[in-house]
């Protein structure tokens, strides 16, 4: 009768198979792509809509409303500061006629109270008071003159004018009146938000496309106020050979702040939730480092972070990937 091998005798043979096996399987990598990091300069870039604008074509708008009245010159021709024509806001003239005669009266009183006083009627109380009725007469209707003055609509230079409503039309605050047409260079105009103006300087070089053309101007001046909807006017110098026309429409590429930073390819930038990070390789095995991205342009995004010139970035597979995970690194050709 054969006899049973011992049981407990089994364990130590089956550890020892166990720790062999383990030791000569190696764990497996994950093959990715890799690209060395770089430390280069970067740009933000701002895109705008800008218009073309120029002193030598200006449509003249009303700056209130109220009928339009003369004189209304001959289309054709104008000199410089020509009256092209009135805005009367409804009211305006009867209350300066008012106000004349209120000036008139003011004065008679003022004169008779004069008169009195020398006969020894007045006392010289009543004197200061006609005095100072007629002071605030003549006050109200400057006034009323000088608003009416506002509403004069000049040539601001010489150049082809052009009405564009009839005499004695009704016109809102802002509604086109004439257009007078000259010479003179263009620019563009834009608006930014107060943020983006932070990195822009005057003389910087700005991309310019319209429709079927393309070239480069110049930042010429940042505006100071945000009056226009929260805005920032900015003002660019157009190449003297442009063909572009007041009134067109530009795309513009404005440069921006700008510094140094990581760059890497943007598809090793890996976003988990409101958090970005990038895949490094340390020791054979793919190390997740927290990373801010400051600029991105094409394939390539410039980020800051724990990171050093030269080591290696993980490009594909990345967004599978945990922290610790071994890979098998393949390098990509480096990125200019």
């Amino acid at each position: 009768m054969n006899k049973a091998f011992p049981r407990p005798a089994l364990v130590p043979v089956l550890l020892f198979l166990c720790a062999c096996l383990c030791s000569a399987a190696p764990a497996f990598a994950l093959p990715v792509q890799v690209v060395a990091v770089q430390s280069t300069p970067w740009t933000r870039e701002v895109r705008v809509l800008g218009t073309v604008e120029s002193i030598g074509d200006v449509t003249l708008a009303a700056p209130v409303t109220g009928r339009v009245l003369g004189p209304f010159l001959p289309s054709g021709n104008v000199a410089a500061g020509a009256v092209v024509a009135r805005i009367a806001p409804p009211g305006l003239q009867a209350g300066i006629l008012a106000a004349q005669a209120r000036v008139a009266y003011a004065r008679t009183q003022w004169e008779r109270t004069q008169k009195l006083f020398r006969d020894g009627v007045m006392a010289q109380q009543d004197v200061d008071r006609a005095g100072l009725a007629l002071a605030e007469a003549r006050s109200a209707l400057r006034a009323l003159e000088a608003q009416s003055g506002d509403q004069v609509l000049t040539a601001p230079f010489a150049g082809t004018l052009r009405y564009l409503v009839p005499p004695g039309a009704v016109v809102n605050v802002g509604s086109p009146v004439a257009r007078l047409a000259g010479r003179g260079e263009p620019w563009a105009r834009a608006y930014v938000t107060p943020a983006q103006t932070q990195g822009l300087r005057v003389g910087a070089r700005v991309v310019i496309t319209a429709q079927g053309w393309h070239g480069q101007g110049k930042l010429r001046s940042i505006g100071q106020s945000a009056r226009h909807l929260g805005l920032v006017s900015i003002y660019i110098t157009l190449p003297p050979d442009s063909p572009l026309l007041p009134g067109e429409w530009l795309q513009l590429l404005l440069p921006a702040a700008g510094g140094t930073a990581f760059q890497v390819p943007t598809a090793a930038v890996v976003m988990r939730g409101a958090r970005s990070e990038v895949f490094v390789i340390r020791g054979g095995q793919a190390v997740a480092v927290p990373i801010a991205v400051v600029a991105s342009r094409g394939g390539d995004t410039w980020v800051q972070g724990a990171l050093r010139a030269g080591e290696m970035v993980v490009v594909t597979g990345s967004s599978r990937m945990a922290s610790g995970t071994p890979v098998e690194t393949t390098s990509m050709e480096t990125r200019p």
